[in-house]
């Protein structure tokens, strides 16, 4: 970000705002954007990609089903069970004691 907010070459807008729905609809809608690139960006905006597009904004480039199916955990051990890819055996543990 620090190259874009520099350049003027790269962008006519910089906000600095918390990422989260609500803030990057308020964003999208103020903008009349085009769409939403959430695919770059870490785990937060992959997180918000489902949520984004339920509340109408295009996303650009990967469909966020298939964002969704590449960090949830559960989700994409399926699809390696399916094809058949050896993984690590895991658990998903909501508690430390749970965790032997």
């Amino acid at each position: 970000p620090e190259t874009v907010s520099t350049d003027y070459d790269e962008c006519d807008e910089l906000y600095f705002e918390e990422i989260s729905t609500e803030r990057v609809m308020d964003i999208y809608e103020h903008e009349a954007a085009f769409g939403v690139i959430v695919s770059v960006g870490g785990q937060t905006p992959n997180n918000l990609a489902l949520p984004l597009e339920a509340a109408g904004a295009n996303i650009l480039g990967t469909k966020p089903s298939d964002i969704d199916k590449a960090e949830d955990r559960n989700k994409f051990s399926s699809i390696l069970d399916q094809i058949g890819v050896d993984q690590p055996d895991w658990r998903e543990m909501s508690f430390i004691a749970d965790a032997k």
